[in-house]
């Protein structure tokens, strides 16, 4: 007895304090609660604070937060006017605990057990609400005893206090239920520096908490470590072996992204003074993939895609314009693509590489599935893109991603987002991250005389989202040969050597920026610099579309359309970034336009040398429109005409009209996968009557 008048002792000495505490430096916020409780019924406590005004009192919560915490709430409630009338409680949210010190989420252990700790983390995924009792009223269905008890978790009694026996029910009329959601956590990317989280760690929210996030979102998780039995793979409790989550007190948004690394202010100034470069450029883009030959244009263009454009730019209609930018690099086998993909995935802090032949829409976007976590119910997953957002995705084999994968890539790549709907279930998803995405053709080899469309199972939907497609091609040439033999014998070499710690070797060139300074510059960057466009840059811009334009007039092309204007200013825009310079100049733009031609030229451009954006965005040259159009006329006509289209005649009147048999062949088979035309009867095509004719 006189141990409980101890404690009472101290917990009332306990919420004394806190109620000073909260007079002193959180009054206003109480107040705020106050008027718009329920709907507001925390007040956001920072253990700073409270280190300041008693650190006694703040060590004693970190150690021993299960004897302190109800004092804490409580002495909110008390600061209330009529405190009777909160019937949902109030709560102190304690935040901040951290620093140096702060644990990886892979890290945490037994040691942590009964302990406050804060984590940084990122929502991996999301159970559906779980009402949980809190007080419940039990009733004896033998004695007829009513009981009224504070529920602990897991721990709903069953013998009635008065008869002894198992015969409790609850009343659930008259207990109290509690919110209850359940989250997994990881550590985020950009701690790990490439390597992947080992494991995820569960935590559990209530009340006010819930449905605050979503996966994919970094948030600080505050809370304490706590344990409950394992289950085997029988559905039985072990009885040495505990699972942990985390019984979180506070949830706090952070979105730390690849801009937010920390920078001291001697890295500050070296990066200040690398920017005065007038060669700046040319280093960083040397220094991605050092360890690869040649390349220049795409070295560039994935130097740019890391600065990406101005970001956070809403236009008249406040629609959010993308500022990242997308690549995908299409070619030859044995070319270096992966090895170019996992270079930059290892040189940015919240990069992910996969492969499209290991994965599906639900590991690349997101989705809406049932599973243990939720236990039976609803779990929404975050996949790649949405893991990785603020960062960047490298896609390998992206043409080995099945055709419904690929449709769920459309929202991402141009509008950013992830929506869901399923089993009534709609939700949408952040995925604000640049791809970098590689494709090998379908028969082996780019064959620079077929269409890229033809070459490649990718939908012209989708390519047309990326802002610079690269074709990468083997080519024999003995001088190229030479340099490429060499640059990667010598690296071999010298990797061997220094492993056999052999002196006088051949030593291999090294970046002109260090891999970790370059990542730092390009964070700087992104956290600095928002380029605007100056009139000289528009004016450039403009010109190139109307000339292009124009040539397009003359040849019955479109060299280009609106939405390669946006890619030209992204670009524009990272080329000024990567200078740290606040505004877009005639330079940077020359390089956006340098790339864009470049593409142009390699990956665009019909039989007659025009300039046709239509061969990548729609997967036709004008020559095959013409072909196509050709042959529904010849059927048509021979329909009207003979009353029917044998498929001999169509092939004969299409030879005489310059188009020979083959190609023919190959557009009706066209025509018949596009649902223009079908076959009635062996031997006999028909035009697909549409109800608007």
């Amino acid at each position: 007895m006189d141990g409980l008048v101890v404690q009472d002792t101290v917990s009332k000495g306990v919420e004394d304090r806190f109620i000073e505490f909260y007079n002193i430096y959180y009054s206003q916020e109480i107040s705020s609660m106050l008027l718009a409780y329920p709907q507001k019924r925390s007040v956001y406590v920072d253990i700073k604070n409270l280190e300041k005004f008693d650190s006694e009192l703040a060590n004693e919560l970190i150690n021993n937060p299960d004897a302190v915490l109800p004092s804490a709430n409580s002495a909110l409630l008390k600061l209330a006017p009529a405190p009777e009338t909160l019937e949902k409680g109030v709560h102190a949210r304690f935040y901040g605990l951290g620093g140096p010190t702060m644990p990886l989420i892979q890290d945490v252990g037994s040691d942590h057990i009964g302990k406050l700790l804060t984590l940084d983390s990122l929502i991996v995924k999301k159970s559906e609400i779980i009402p949980m009792v809190q007080v419940g009223v039990y009733k004896c269905a033998l004695c007829g005893n009513v009981t009224k008890i504070e529920v602990e978790r897991d721990n709903v009694p069953d013998v009635c206090p008065q008869c002894k026996r198992r015969a409790l029910r609850q009343v659930n009329e008259e207990s109290k239920f509690v919110n209850l959601q359940r989250i997994a956590v990881q550590d985020p990317l950009e701690k790990l520096r490439g390597t992947m989280p080992t494991w995820q760690l569960e935590v559990w929210l209530e009340d006010d908490m819930v449905n605050r996030q979503q996966p994919g979102d970094r948030i600080g998780v505050t809370g304490v470590l706590r344990i409950r039995p394992r289950r085997n793979a029988h559905g039985k409790q072990e009885k040495s072996q505990f699972a942990m989550f985390v019984d979180a007190i506070s949830i706090m948004a952070t979105q730390k992204e690849f801009s937010e690394l920390e920078i001291s202010q001697e890295e500050e100034k070296e990066i200040k003074e690398l920017a005065k470069d007038p060669h700046i450029f040319e280093k960083i883009s040397k220094s991605i993939a050092p360890s690869i030959y040649g390349y220049e244009e795409i070295k560039k263009a994935m130097a740019l895609q890391l600065f990406g454009g101005t970001p956070n730019k809403k236009l008249i209609d406040q629609s959010l314009v993308r500022s990242d930018i997308h690549i995908l690099l299409i070619g030859d086998p044995g070319s270096a693509k992966t090895r170019l993909l996992q270079s930059t995935t290892a040189l940015v802090p919240k990069g992910i590489y996969v492969s499209g032949k290991s994965t599906t829409s639900a590991g690349l976007t997101a989705a809406a599935e049932r599973d243990e976590f939720s236990e039976g119910g609803w779990t929404l997953r975050a996949g790649a893109l949405v893991l990785g957002s603020g960062g960047e995705v490298s896609i390998d084999e992206f043409d080995k991603i099945s055709d419904d994968d690929k449709s769920a890539l459309l929202e991402a790549m141009e509008s950013q987002t992830i929506s869901i709907a399923k089993a009534g279930i709609v939700a949408r998803f952040n995925a604000k991250t640049s791809i970098l995405a590689a494709a090998n053709p379908k028969y082996g080899r780019f064959d620079p005389n077929v269409l890229p469309a033809e070459q490649f199972d990718i939908p012209p939907t989708l390519l047309s989202r990326f802002d610079l497609i690269f074709p990468i091609r083997d080519i024999i040439d003995e001088t190229l040969d030479r340099n490429i033999a060499h640059h990667i014998l010598v690296q071999h070499s010298a990797a061997g050597a220094q492993i056999a710690e052999v002196e006088g070797y051949e030593q291999v060139e090294a970046p002109p920026i260090a891999a970790e300074m370059l990542r730092k510059y390009v964070a700087y960057a992104k956290r600095s610099v928002n380029p605007r466009l100056s009139p000289e840059a528009m004016d450039r811009i403009q010109k190139f579309y109307l000339e292009l334009r124009k040539l397009g007039m003359r040849s019955g092309t479109t060299p280009m359309t609106p939405r390669q204007i946006e890619g030209l200013v992204r670009l524009a825009e990272a080329s000024a970034k990567s200078r740290l310079a606040e505004t877009v100049e005639l330079r940077d733009t020359e390089m956006a336009i340098g790339l864009v031609n470049y593409m142009l030229q390699t990956l665009a451009v019909e039989k007659g040398g025009a300039v046709n954006i239509d061969i990548l965005t729609t997967g036709f040259s004008r020559d095959k429109v013409d072909k196509l159009n050709l042959i529904l006329g010849i059927i048509k006509k021979l329909e009207a005409d003979e009353k029917e289209a044998r498929y001999e005649r169509v092939l004969e009147e299409a030879e005489k009209a310059g188009v020979d048999k083959n190609t023919s062949k190959r557009y009706i088979d066209d025509l018949s996968r596009t649902g223009d035309i079908y076959t009635p009867k062996p031997g006999f095509l028909k035009i697909v009557r549409r109800e608007a004719e």
